[in-house]
């Protein structure tokens, strides 16, 4: 190590020290206070990742739902990811970038079985379900 480098190196620590001991920094803040407010705003920002990656498919009986409220990987894949969603003028779609329970079911339609165990909604057709979209891959 040479005294150019030990300089650069000790400067601040002694900066740092000064400022401790102090207990004040710059802006009338406290170190103290200063400390705690980075923690919680860590924290706060911890929790807010944590909200945005909650919820995960998990199985119950014969179906694979959404579960809004749990964490952790998901336990099974639906057959058909989405869900029907309830519209303002009393409509009934299929959202397939959304999650949970369906908000309502068309009048007119039925899951029917396709290829390779896929599982689709067929509006035009009338009957019994073939398939269960909710039924695990």
């Amino acid at each position: 190590m040479t005294r150019s480098s030990c300089g650069l190196i000790l400067t601040p620590l002694l900066m740092l020290a000064i400022v401790a001991s102090s207990g004040s920094l710059p802006g009338g803040a406290t170190f103290a206070s200063s400390a705690v407010l980075t923690a919680s705003s860590l924290h706060a920002g911890d929790t807010s990742s944590a909200v945005q990656a909650k919820g995960r498919y998990k199985k119950q009986g014969n179906n694979c739902v959404w579960d809004a409220t749990d964490g952790g990987p998901d336990q099974c894949t639906p057959q058909t990811k989405g869900r029907f969603k309830k519209g303002g003028d009393d409509s009934c779609t299929w959202d397939a970038s959304d999650v949970g329970a369906d908000q309502c079911r068309p009048p007119k339609g039925r899951w029917k079985k396709g290829g390779n165990n896929s599982c689709t909604w067929d509006a035009n057709d009338g009957g019994p379900d073939q398939c269960n979209p909710r039924q695990p891959k």
